[in-house]
This record gives C-alpha cells, structure tokens and sequence, in this order.
C-alpha cells in the first residue's frame, strides 16, 4: 500500500493500527486485483480506493462509506460518472435491489437454504467489486453448477444466475431454470452446452447449430444505449425486447425477443414447421404455446404445451410424435382466441386404433390415414 492511497484513506496523521488495519484487508484480496479490472483503474475512478473505501467506514462494512447497494450508486446513479444502473432498476420489471436489500446478509450462502428468507438481490449477488470490468460484469464470481455443487470461480454467466434461480429454498420448483437447460433434456437453448436440435433453419447467419449463447442475450435492458445486464427492463421478465405470451396479431414487435436470433421470414415461410404461419399469423398464436423458451425434457425443439390452453383430443390424446424434420404430429386440442382446434390421425376404423397403432397401419400402407385439424384433412402428412 502506498503513501497516496494511505493519505486518501486515513487524512494525516495516520497511526500504526491504520495503517495495520488497511493492511490485513487489502492483503486479503487475491493478487489478480492488482491490475486490470475496472474499479482499479484510476483513468476510471480517479480517487482510487478512496472512492469506496473510507478509514473507519460504515458499521458492518469492510471500510465502506455506506451499505454496499448505496456506495454502487454512488457512481451509477444519474448523477454518476459510470452507467446509470439506478435508472435501469427501476424499471418495472427488475431484480429489485432497492426493494429488498434490507433481506442481504454479508456472507450468505447461495442458493438459499432457508425457505423461510424473502426472495431479494443484491448488486454483490452478481458482481464481485475488485475484478468485475467492461465485457465480464461476473468476472471472478462464484458460482453454482445447478446440480449441487458450489464453483469457487465460475466460467460461464449461467453459473451466477443458478446461485439464485436454481436450488434455492425459497424458489418454487417449477421456477427452476437449470432443469429446462440440462443437458440430459430434449432439448434447451444452448446456454450450458451445445444444442441438440440440428435442423433450426431459422437461425440467423450470426448462430450456428454449435452456438452457445448467454442468459443476458435474453434478459437485459431493453435500452440498448443504457446500462446494459439483466438490472431491468419494460419487458417481463427483464427480457431484452417484448415478446408476447398473449394470442394476438403477429408482427416484428410482437415476437422481437425471437426475431433477435430467429429469421422471422425464414418462420413464416414454413421452413423450421409447415404450418408456422397458420399457427402465429392466421390463428394468431404466440410461441409461447406451444415452446419454452429455457427448454423441455420430453420434445425437440422446445416444444413444451401451455397447459392451460392445451388438453387433451376427442379420443383423449395428449402428445407429440417426431416424424421428419419440420412435420411433427401433434395429438391435442388447443383452445385459441375462443376457438377450438382438435388435431388426429383420420381413416377407416380409427376410432378403434391408438395413435401408434395408427402411425404403424400407415407405415405398413395397410390404411389410408390422414392428419385431421378438426375437418380440415391433410393426407401424407
């Protein structure tokens, strides 16, 4: 430590128990803190540690000169020199630092053990001071696999965002996110490792069927010339465009979320599903009917039903077949914009047949079948 930042931290005269003090902490901090990371660049923060760092500090701080979220906003704040993250969490979806951070406890153990703590966030849940810089706001930070086991440093940003959104306590189970993009699924977007699914002629020249792609791709400002993370957004939930869940009309605004990575021409020509255009223009159906978006443990390509639109057929079949690529066989009802639309196989004596015996009569050519959409008949489908 130098004469500079001890004069900075401690205005003169400082003691032996100053200076042994502001020894003991910033010899704690590993030795990679010396160089690089942003809040240790004084091109960027000119007043050096000081900036955060006071001689006796706040209460229960490490030498702080207010409560952590307060001292980030300090800076990133409107009135700040860095990015205004304070504008950002406020938006109406948000992770809601402001809300909750009276719930943080200095130390905690993530994911949460205790069921019983209010879900809450803080900035020091995703950023780790002294190493986070421009193009890495996680670097440094420790993580979780989704699978019981702690990281001590992770290497991918999913691993932040399992500390919370996967084995915690006091999340619901369904809200657990690391079991839609394990890799033992069906299929899931490609966050934790390569996808499955080869046959997405949707994607945008940028993307390949080896993509890997971040939780922040989604879920961030929907500002792109504002700070930039999964702070908040006008989209629910902290999504980085709109993307509607509701039947309505299709447009490029109305899917924009899937239209980042997914050639909206390329969908309402039929390429990745032939009736793509029949289901989300001229039904007027959202993908989130039929797709989850994180991924499914049963079908390829997301395909993962709202069950509060999907039930089962008039012959009580609720499930999805793979053919070829592009045509798979749904046996259900949906309910959309207050029609009904109940699909099938059709052809002599059907109703006394299941949908594998079925598929198995018209791969032999001993029936002539048809896939139904109510009286709508489409054969060699």
């Amino acid at each position: 430590m130098n004469r500079e930042c001890l004069h900075s931290l401690f205005p003169a005269p400082y003691t032996l128990i100053h200076c042994t003090l502001l020894m003991v902490f910033f010899f704690s901090l590993s030795l990679s803190y010396a160089v690089g990371p942003s809040h240790l660049d004084k091109n960027k923060v000119s007043t050096g540690c000081a900036t955060c760092h006071k001689g006796h500090g706040t209460r229960g701080t490490t030498l702080l000169e207010s409560p952590k979220d307060n001292l980030c906003f300090k800076c990133h704040g409107g009135a700040g020199k860095a990015k205004d993250v304070y504008s950002v969490i406020v938006k109406p979806s948000n992770h809601p630092i402001i809300q909750t951070s009276r719930y943080h406890v200095t130390g905690e153990t993530l994911p949460e053990r205790e069921g019983s703590v209010p879900r809450h966030a803080s900035c020091y849940d995703c950023h780790t001071t002294h190493r986070s810089e421009k193009g890495n706001a996680v670097k440094g930070m420790k993580g979780y696999t989704g699978r019981g086991a702690g990281i001590k440093q992770i290497s991918g940003e999913y691993q932040v965002c399992y500390n919370c959104h996967s084995d915690s306590a006091n999340l619901p189970p369904e809200k657990n996110i690391a079991t839609a993009f394990s890799p033992s699924n069906a299929s899931y977007h490609p966050i934790e490792t390569y996808g499955k699914n080869s046959f997405v002629p949707s994607l945008k020249r940028e993307y390949t069927a080896s993509s890997i792609i971040k939780c922040s791709d989604c879920h961030g400002n929907d500002d792109p010339s504002g700070a930039q993370g999964p702070h908040g957004s006008i989209y629910v939930p902290i999504l980085r465009d709109r993307y509607e869940r509701e039947a309505g009309l299709e447009s490029p605004s109305t899917y924009a979320l899937c239209y980042r990575c997914h050639n909206r021409t390329s969908i309402l020509n039929n390429e990745s599903f032939k009736t793509h255009k029949e289901h989300i223009v001229f039904n007027q159906t959202s993908c989130a009917f039929c797709h989850n978006a994180h991924g499914s443990a049963t079908h390829r390509n997301l395909l993962n039903f709202d069950m509060s639109l999907v039930f089962p057929n008039n012959k009580g079949e609720l499930s999805v077949m793979a053919s070829v690529p592009g045509k798979p066989r749904c046996f259900l009802s949906c309910h959309v914009k207050g029609k009904t639309f109940d699909h099938m196989l059709s052809g002599p004596n059907m109703s006394k047949m299941s949908s594998s015996q079925s598929l198995q009569s018209r791969a032999t050519g001993s029936r002539p079948l048809q896939y139904c959409v109510n009286n709508r008949c489409v054969p060699n489908w």
